[in-house]
């Protein structure tokens, strides 16, 4: 163990003595992972009753949700109790497993689940932020509270040693104003020493939040911030240092193996604001204790009235009816139109530098200068307006219905030959309309079509919908949800137009046609997923590779980048099988996937990818809830996307010098506890290390075995 980790362990130990001794604290609350993803969102088809939260451990009058990014509508979630794969929750390459990325925590990823996710009329056409998934945090994950007492939450990650570990801390706070106002705080700070050369990296946010809940006017808003560093090392100069270290005399550590690059970095500045508010007419109704309707529109006599949070209007009456059998009511009130306003500001830059020419590694220079300081920048500014008639303000009223306009302006900014700013700006006009029926408790569907211009482009549309239907069967219940969309689409504007000194172009692309269909079916500890997809004029970054010497090496090989298009259909097949088995404290739980690509060279994709995670679950003295064992992460051979520093994104490798990567497992040991709500865990990552292709992208291999230790504590005032 390293000494390093010493006053850290101490620190769980006092925690442990003081907390026995103290009243019981809750666990973590807020809804958020240190992955930047809401581990207390919605529940879907794989969600199973075995996963609820423990009622007895959330504070009365505490409720958390998350919001839709495009009309704010309230999605209720569960508080984050679950100390369950803590250990895992700080892992670039996800709690399970599913992503590629560069060794370092918080580096460039991407995922190896093909899901369809692209979606440019809704999303961001900053690409770059991509592969940073694991820090930020997207508007449909953020977490919301209300809480009768204020809730600090404090979480730390350490992984390694002092010159090559990891470290992550998180600080959450929110407290209400009164029972309809709630605020919050989020700072996050991550930082990657790298256990390779020239190889570390940062990420710093913070964001402000808020939302107010009325009757008839509702709002959420929030401001983030975040700064993210990524030092580029190019990767090894020769992968035998990993795959056949016998073949040198000496036995190299990964902090002295040769790399390419030096004084080379990426940084972000990814800055949101966000409003989503609506205004509500409608009636007020009086419900029983059962949930019956009792009247509407007036006030009953001779009836106890309760009033709802933050109703001053509903008042005490006169003794209760004598022919009532339950004479306490509730005062609700009941929404049946709805006009609402969402309005997003994202400001974001990207800078590629480089301390000197490098031209043993670029292939390509656009202009001559020996240093590059390459920035581009970003502006969208976008208000939503829309129509909302409420499902169920009436019994025969069972489908809501939305109708919405939106604007956006976006604006981009690159240098141009002269290496002087040249601005371009779009205005985007969007019509759409909504069906939805979200509260019933069987069958529930959502049907979203909508088509943009840019004034003198007709004909980019997203049709988009998913049907749910829900119903006990036997102990659990049976679920099972259907989903796709049919999409064409216009690129982004970065895979159109790109200026920097190394990587340059401007293309006038073809939409991108896309149909998918998947479904989902859960029963108990049983999860099954099958998706299907075909997509016309797939984009996709592509490398490109020239020897530098002869014979051609890894060491002094050249490297560009480049936009390509396919002009043939590509078809996906997926399908997802989750298994959890339980005997006494002995616990087994399995996920894999399966898939495969009609074009694997342009859409590469591994055939198998698995996870399994063996644990005893027990408790020692009755009080410290334990888990202990091991998970094994795996994938199958395949042509893996390879890292370009040029853009910071993943590409395609070059067919005449691509490798590829797989059939490697990696196995994690942990022991997870949890004390009166403080979670904290001991792991050792890559215990199997040993000569053999640990990589997760090319030329960048993952860490060597490490030991890792994290806390995560909540207070409640």
């Amino acid at each position: 163990m390293n000494m390093r980790h010493l006053p850290l362990l101490m620190s769980i130990a006092c925690a442990m003595l003081f907390i026995v001794s103290a009243p019981a604290q809750t666990p973590r609350l807020l809804g958020r992972d240190a992955l930047g993803s809401s581990r207390g969102t919605q529940r879907n088809a794989f969600k199973t009753d075995k996963d609820s939260i423990d009622p007895n451990s959330i504070p009365k009058g505490l409720t958390v949700w998350t919001i839709d990014e495009r009309f704010g509508s309230v999605r209720p979630a569960e508080p984050d109790t679950l100390s369950h794969l803590f250990q895992n929750s700080n892992f670039t390459e996800g709690v399970h497993g599913t992503y590629n990325f560069l060794g370092t925590q918080g580096s460039p990823r991407i995922s190896r689940i093909y899901s369809g996710a692209q979606d440019y009329m809704m999303g961001s056409q900053f690409i770059f932020t991509q592969p940073y998934s694991y820090y930020l945090r997207p508007t449909d994950r953020m977490v919301f509270t209300n809480t009768k007492s204020p809730i600090a939450h404090l979480t730390y990650h350490s992984a390694g040693g002092k010159q090559t570990g990891d470290d992550r801390f998180t600080a959450d706070f929110a407290t209400n104003l009164n029972k309809r106002a709630g605020v919050g705080f989020v700072i996050d700070y991550a930082y990657g020493r790298g256990n390779y050369k020239n190889q570390p990296n940062s990420a710093f946010g913070g964001t402000l939040y808020g939302s107010y809940r009325g009757d008839q006017y509702q709002m959420h808003a929030f401001f983030n911030s975040n700064h993210l560093k990524t030092v580029e090392n190019g990767g090894l100069e020769d992968d035998s240092y990993i795959v056949n270290p016998e073949a040198y005399p000496t036995r190299y550590q990964s902090s002295d193996i040769p790399v390419r690059l030096e004084g080379v970095r990426n940084t972000l500045n990814v800055w949101q604001w966000f409003l989503s508010h609506r205004y509500s007419v409608g009636f007020y109704e009086y419900v029983d204790s059962l949930g019956r309707v009792v009247h509407q529109t007036q006030r009953p006599t001779g009836l106890t009235v309760r009033p709802t949070a933050g109703d001053t209007l509903a008042k005490s009456l006169a003794a209760p009816a004598p022919f009532m059998a339950d004479t306490t009511l509730t005062r609700r009130f009941v929404p049946v139109a709805s006009l609402i306003h969402t309005f997003r500001l994202a400001h974001n830059d990207r800078i590629f530098s480089s301390q000197t020419k490098q031209d043993a590694f670029f292939q390509n220079f656009f202009y001559t200068a020996d240093k590059a300081n390459d920035k581009t920048r970003s502006l969208s500014l976008q208000n939503t307006i829309a129509l909302e008639m409420q499902e169920g303000f009436r019994r025969w009223v069972k489908t809501g219905m939305r109708l919405f306009a939106k604007h956006e302006l976006a604006r981009f900014t690159l240098p141009n030959a002269a290496q002087k700013e040249e601005t371009t700006t779009f205005n985007y006009i969007t019509l759409g309309a909504q069906l939805m029926r979200e509260k019933a408790k069987t069958l529930r569907y959502n049907v979203l079509g909508e088509m943009r211009t840019t004034g003198t482009d007709w004909g980019e549309f997203n049709l988009e919908g998913n049907v749910g239907l829900h119903f006990r069967l036997g102990s659990d219940t049976l679920s099972f949800e259907a989903r796709g969309f049919v999409r064409n689409e216009n690129p982004a504007f970065y895979y159109e137009h790109f200026h920097s000194r190394n990587a340059w172009w401007d293309k006038n692309l073809d939409k991108v046609f896309r149909f998918r269909a998947e479904g989902r079916l859960s029963y108990g500890s049983t999860r099954l997923g099958v998706g299907l997809e075909t997509v016309q004029n797939h984009i996709f970054l592509q490398e490109t590779q020239t020897a530098g010497a002869t014979p051609a090496t890894q060491a002094t090989m050249k490297y560009g980048v480049d936009v390509q298009q396919t002009s043939t259909n590509i078809q996906l097949i997926s399908a997802t099988l989750g298994k959890n088995f339980r005997l006494g404290i002995l616990n087994w739980e399995n996920e894999l996937t399966l898939q495969k690509s009609s074009n694997d060279r342009a859409l590469p994709l591994p055939l198998l990818t698995a996870w399994s995670n063996l644990y005893l679950k027990f408790k020692v003295a009755r009080v410290l809830a334990t888990e202990l064992g091991a998970d094994v992460r795996y994938f199958t051979r395949y042509y893996a996307p390879t890292y370009s520093p040029m853009v910071g994104m993943f590409a395609l490798q070059d067919a005449t010098y691509r490798t590829q990567l797989g059939n490697y497992p990696w196995v994690n040991a942990y022991v997870n506890f949890t004390l009166k709500g403080v979670r904290f865990y001991v792991a050792y990552t890559h215990l199997n290390q040993g000569n053999g292709r640990y990589f997760l992208a090319p030329h960048y291999p993952t860490n060597p075995s490490e030991l890792r230790v994290g806390i995560s504590w909540t207070f409640f005032n």
